[in-house]
C-alpha cells in the first residue's frame, strides 16, 4: 500500500509593523509650502522635495518599531544634518515628532558670466512635538548643531535658534549656512545652499521661514 503524500502545511508569516507614515506631497512650482515668498517674488524657483513622515499604527510597539537618538560622543558629523545616522523613517521614531515635514526648493537663476551655475537651494525639514518633547530632540539638535556645525546660540528674526556652517552639498568651495529653530512646539532646521546668499536673501529667506514657526 502507498503511503499517502502529507498535505502542505501553511506557516504564518507576520504582517509588516506600520512603524511610519510618509506622504509625498507633490513636487515642481506650484505645490503648497509651508512659507510664502521665500526667495522674493520674482525669483523663479523649483520644488524638489516635499513629503512628511508620521508615526504609524504599531510605532509604539518598541520591539519592532524602536528607534534611538544617539547620546553623547555619538553623533557623526560625516553626513547631512540632523547627523544621527537613522534614515527619516527611524528617525520620525527616534525623535518622538507627531510630523516631520521635509522641503527642499532650489532657485532658477540662469547662469553666470563665465558659464558657472548661480543658483540656491534651500533644505528645510520640521519637526512637530505637540506641546512637548518626550524624547529630547531640542537637545539632541542643540548638541549636534554644536558639534557638527559649529553652532552657536542666537535669536533669528524673533526666534531661538543656533546657527553655524556646514560643507556645501553642491560642490562650492564656500560653506552651506545652517539655521535650526527651537520653539516649544516644533523644531526645524535649514540649510542655505548653492551659490553663496547675501544678506538680503538669507534674510528674505530665514524671515519667510521664521513667519510660518511663529504661528504655529
Amino acid at each position: 500500500m502507498q503511503a499517502s503524500t502529507p498535505a502542505p502545511t501553511m506557516t504564518a508569516v507576520p504582517e509588516a509593523a506600520q512603524c511610519v507614515t510618509h506622504q509625498d506631497l507633490g513636487q515642481g512650482a506650484g505645490v503648497d509650502l509651508p512659507f510664502k515668498n521665500l526667495f522674493g517674488e520674482r525669483v523663479a524657483h523649483g520644488v524638489d522635495v516635499n513629503d512628511e513622515f508620521a508615526p504609524g499604527a504599531d510605532a509604539t510597539d518598541v520591539g519592532r518599531c524602536g528607534a534611538v537618538l544617539p547620546g553623547g560622543d555619538e553623533v557623526w558629523c560625516g553626513q547631512p544634518a540632523p547627523w544621527a545616522s537613522l534614515g527619516y523613517d527611524k528617525f520620525t521614531i527616534a525623535s518622538g515628532a507627531t510630523r516631520v515635514r521635509r522641503v527642499g526648493v532650489s532657485t532658477d537663476e540662469g547662469r553666470s558670466s563665465s558659464g558657472g551655475q548661480v543658483s540656491r537651494s534651500l533644505s528645510y525639514v520640521e519637526l512637530e512635538l505637540g506641546g512637548a518633547d518626550p524624547k529630547g530632540v531640542a537637545d539632541f539638535l542643540q548638541r549636534a548643531f554644536r558639534r557638527c556645525a559649529e553652532g552657536t546660540p542666537a535669536h533669528v528674526h524673533g526666534l531661538p535658534a543656533i546657527t553655524g556652517n556646514v560643507p556645501s552639498m553642491s560642490g562650492g568651495v564656500h560653506e552651506a549656512e545652517a539655521v535650526a529653530f527651537l520653539t516649544p512646539k516644533r523644531v526645524a532646521w535649514v540649510i542655505l545652499d548653492g551659490r553663496r546668499w547675501t544678506a538680503a536673501e538669507r534674510n528674505q529667506a530665514l524671515g519667510a521661514i521664521a513667519a510660518h514657526l511663529h504661528q504655529v
